[in-house]
């Protein structure tokens, strides 16, 4: 469904004043302490004199909190470790702020007989620790903007805090905007025991109603935990109605769940963050049952940016799943309609690691609108729906989305580890998007699997409208496993009315068990199929094998058009295209050249409806075209020019209007001008370009997929299709 006109572009509105604001942000965080200090706390100050105000460097006070008591607003705080004792200075207990003031842990402080000094030296934030000792928050900030710089904080359990119980271990800031800068926040829990009185949330940062001026950025946030009992979310970071920018921090090994978990790394409900920058690895979201975004789980109506991360090696579930859950988004999940997810790296990540049922090991999207821009990320090097069975998109799984997912590269990943997975590279399911211009190699819809199968090596698709357009989807594989069954090594895609225009469908293969079925392409449903060059793919199998380029079955009324099929190849049947058991379809201006392994066949078709073939180019195979049941059924075959066949048409093929040859075929499978095919073809209002978007004529077009221009011809990615 399309968002409203103003909301779409308050959204780019917003969106834009974000993506300045990010760029006015320094380089280089600051590395030493802020600004001078009006306030100064050290271990082995004293609370006690009579009327310290914490002002004077040579009697400073001896806790953070004494300093706020007489701190006034945008004055700065300096908490000092001692050069002249070993180890880090640790303040223990829970500090409370209410007031916009800055607290630096970025200074030194040694004692001599004249009294304290104070010196402001390079941030090292192990050196200064505020310590919750397991029993309470580290910090609390309330109606306030601080600046909390340089400072390790750690210990902190939310599970009995008085406001905002079992939220936020190491910070919980409520109706404030802090600024975090620098930090290590680590060994934090929201909650800790059943006995909590409500899930945890914010294992190390917990901040609620935030505006865009809240800052997250340069920390450490390690090992902390939302809820080591039940279900927890944000094992990292918690935001809640808040629109924080989160940029270049760590956020590493944190954990949302004992059970349930959504979002190991960050977890967002509404709001706008900017998450750009940051290195999110090895984080969980849960342990058992199901659970959610190991790296980044959102579920937000607003638009969130979530750009120039990497995300490796998080996981959603770790633990055995509830058999009715699926676990969903290993790096990234993310539900609501205006995301703009750019320029990411995204490795390794897992949806399900130890039992079945896993969507989306690098990404889960759902509900995206068509406003929302997915584009230039990088999905790679083994993310993983399920690392056992039943997986469904390893790079990327798009659920009921109208995006346009564009120029990403997405290679090496796999769906399941067992039967049944689909989609290596991307799954999709409903909705009626745009995948655009992405790279789709290498990827395995099943890993390995005795007997069992696999679909969609590069793409799955399921009772969707998707459009998939100008894309490379190569060397993909369905079913990896020796003894294993795969349909579509490129895509599959079943029921729906999906549409395949003017990719590069080069050199899958569905695996090497007992079935195959399309090595480049297995289709059922309204497909479209128009502009592609299918090449080189493969449908191995020892007992059934059909289409090596493409396997149309059990359709509803079809489109095949324009398209260079050529070189496919098959164990059986149909090396170039098999069509069977399908409505109407519209076939037209294809060239089919050269498919020859197996048996040779450019054109198989079988079923129950009659079947019109129009102003193809078939040359260099065994059998140009074969009926398969001439009693059940006619083929038409009308302005066909044949060429260079062992036989040109089996029993049951009419073949009228023959156009002679040469074909004189280019390298490429394009027309030379030696080529008789050109001006022959039968005028179709209904095609109106060619394989390249060159126009066809209206009166004398050419027979087969490409209109002969004197100009260069166009690449894939450039051509002018609607």
């Amino acid at each position: 469904m399309k968002l409203n006109r103003l909301f779409i572009v308050v959204a780019l509105t917003s969106g834009l004043l974000l993506g300045l604001l990010i760029l006015t942000i320094p380089a280089a965080l600051p590395t030493q302490a802020l600004v001078m200090c009006d306030r100064y706390v050290v271990n082995g100050g004293d609370n006690s004199f009579p009327g310290n105000d914490c002002s004077d460097p040579h009697s400073p006070c001896k806790t953070i909190q004494y300093a706020l008591q007489w701190a006034m607003d945008g004055e700065t705080i300096c908490v000092a470790d001692r050069s002249d004792v070993a180890g880090p200075a640790t303040y223990y207990g829970t500090v409370v702020i209410t007031k916009s003031v800055v607290l630096d842990g970025a200074w030194d402080a040694a004692y001599s007989g004249l009294g304290w000094s104070f010196n402001p030296v390079p941030c090292v934030p192990e050196d200064v620790v505020i310590d919750g000792d397991g029993l309470q928050r580290v910090i609390s900030i309330t109606h306030a903007s601080p600046t909390i710089h340089c400072f390790t904080i750690t210990g902190g359990n939310a599970g009995g805090a008085a406001e905002e119980p079992n939220h936020g271990g190491g910070i919980a800031a409520v109706n404030a905007a802090p600024v975090i800068l620098n930090n290590i926040i680590s060994d934090n829990y929201g909650c800790t025991t059943m006995a909590c009185t409500d899930y945890g949330r914010g294992g190390g940062i917990y901040l609620v109603d935030a505006p865009a001026t809240a800052i997250i950025s340069g920390n450490q946030v390690i090992n902390n935990i939302a809820d080591d009992a039940t279900w927890g979310q944000g094992g990292g970071i918690y935001l809640e109605d808040a629109s924080p920018q989160i940029l270049t921090n760590t956020i590493r090994s944190n954990r949302a769940g004992h059970s349930a978990g959504d979002g190991g790394g960050i977890a967002v409900f509404e709001g706008s963050p900017t998450i750009v920058g940051n290195h999110i690895q090895q984080n969980t979201a849960g342990r058992a049952v199901l659970a959610n975004g190991g790296g980044i789980f959102v579920h937000s109506s607003a638009p969130v940016t979530i750009a120039r991360n990497l995300l490796e090696a998080n996981v959603a579930l770790r633990g055995a799943a509830d058999p009715g859950f699926y676990s969903t988004g290993g790096g990234i999940h993310y539900h609501g309609p205006l995301a703009f997810i750019h320029d990411n790296e995204v490795y390794g990540n897992v949806a399900n690691l130890l039992s079945e049922r896993g969507l989306g090991g690098g990404m889960y999207l759902s509900s995206l609108s068509d406003a929302a821009v997915v584009r230039a990320n990088v999905l790679a090097r083994d993310n993983r729906a399920s690392y056992v069975a039943d997986g469904n998109g390893g790079g990327l799984y798009l659920a009921e989305s109208e995006a346009t997912v564009a120029n990403n590269s997405i290679f090496g990943n796999i769906a399941a580890s067992d039967t049944p997975g689909y989609g290596g590279g991307i799954y999709v399911k409903g909705g009626a998007g745009l995948l655009l211009n992405n790279s789709i190699v290498q990827n395995t819809a099943v890993l390995g699997a005795v007997g069992g199968w696999g679909w969609g090596g590069g793409i799955s698709a399921r009772d969707s409208n998707v459009c998939v357009k100008g894309n490379v989807i190569a060397e993909n594989i369905a079913i990896s496993a020796p003894n294993g069954r795969g349909a579509g090594g490129g895509i599959y895609a079943f029921n729906g009315a999906p549409r395949f225009i003017a990719n590069q469908i080069r050199s899958n293969t569905t695996g090497g068990g007992d079935t195959g079925y399309g090595g480049g392409l297995a289709l059922t449903g309204r497909v479209w199929v128009e502009g592609n060059e299918i090449l080189d793919n493969r449908a191995p199998g020892l007992t059934v094998s059909e289409g090596g380029g493409v396997r149309i079955a059990s359709s509803g009324p079809f489109t095949l058009t324009n398209n260079i099929i050529a070189r496919n190849a098959v164990s059986i049947t149909g090396s170039g295209v098999v069509i069977g058991y399908s409505s109407a379809g519209r076939i037209a201006h294809n060239t089919i050249a050269a498919n020859l392994d197996g048996d040779g066949v450019g054109i198989y078709i079988k079923g129950h409806i009659d079947i019109s073939l129009v102003n193809h180019i078939v040359v260099s195979q065994t059998v140009g075209i074969v009926n398969a049941t001439p009693a059940a059924i006619q083929v038409l075959a009308d302005y066909t020019l044949f060429d260079g066949n062992g036989s040109n048409a089996s029993i049951g093929v009419i073949s009228t209007h023959v156009v002679p040859g040469p074909a004189a075929l280019l390298a490429d499978y394009h027309l030379s001008s030696a080529s008789n095919a050109i001006g022959q073809a039968l005028p179709l209002t209904w095609v109106s370009r060619d394989i390249d978007g060159d126009p066809r004529p209206f009166g004398l077009p050419d027979v087969g997929a490409d209109e002969f221009v004197k100009s260069l011809w166009l690449p894939l990615v450039l051509r002018q299709y609607p």
